[in-house]
């Protein structure tokens, strides 16, 4: 049992890095907003640092978790959750290389405010994650999945605010003269959808390893 306290240990600190990892990208944008470049790059520095060492904990999880882990379909279920969590994350960073390159003090305030509750709710999403995360490996599985469930409803409104976006985009497109700024935004906002998309991809799968361990303890 030691041995698999560890892997699941190993997993919500997992968890718990990239909530960290996102909250800093977010971060990023709030001092951007209040006009404070030093803490905003120091946030992005952050961001970055703080996906390395998940990337690291991730690889840790997978070397060990065949030696504990018996259950052929948990472990199988695991690594799904582990590598789409993965791909939430290189859509942050990819979002987060748009923020480093793009003129954000330039962009027309209502895209800027779409950006902002984009990135919120990116930051939301990942921390229904991480709380459905450490109830499902503390065997709280009704509550595992009543907040993986609450993720959905974080991704519908960010496809909402995506559209919303992109009429922005077209309405004060004539205000950036650069149209190279222009798609780097349109790419950069389409970043911050897909995470959530990611995000929601990871909530059903916590749903699912939920459900098969409701399932087992009653076989």
């Amino acid at each position: 049992m030691e041995g698999l306290e560890d892997v699941f240990s190993k997993i919500l600190h997992y968890f718990e890095k990239i909530d960290r990892m996102v909250n800093s990208f977010v971060n990023a944008i709030d001092s951007l907003n209040k006009l404070d470049l030093n803490n905003a790059y120091k946030s992005l520095a952050d961001s970055i640092r703080l996906d390395t060492e998940a990337d690291e904990l991730r690889r840790e999880v997978f070397t060990i978790m065949n030696r504990y882990i018996s259950d052929v379909t948990l472990r199988e279920s695991i690594s799904k959750l582990l590598r789409m969590m993965d791909r939430l994350t290189e859509w942050i960073k990819e979002a987060a290389r748009y923020l480093d390159i793009l003129p954000y003090l330039e962009i027309p305030q209502e895209i800027k405010d779409e950006i902002n509750e984009l990135a919120r709710l990116d930051s939301e999403a990942c921390k229904h994650i991480k709380n459905a995360a450490q109830a499902l490996f503390r065997k709280k599985l009704d509550d595992a999945i009543a907040l993986a469930s609450e993720v959905e409803k974080i991704e519908e409104r960010a496809d909402e605010v995506n559209h919303a976006a992109r009429r922005s985009i077209v309405r004060y497109g004539n205000k950036i003269a650069n149209p190279a700024i222009l798609i780097m935004l349109r790419d950069f906002i389409e970043a911050l959808e897909n995470a959530t998309d990611y995000a929601e991809d990871v909530a059903d799968i916590i749903r699912l390893i939920a459900q098969y361990l409701k399932s087992a303890s009653k076989a």
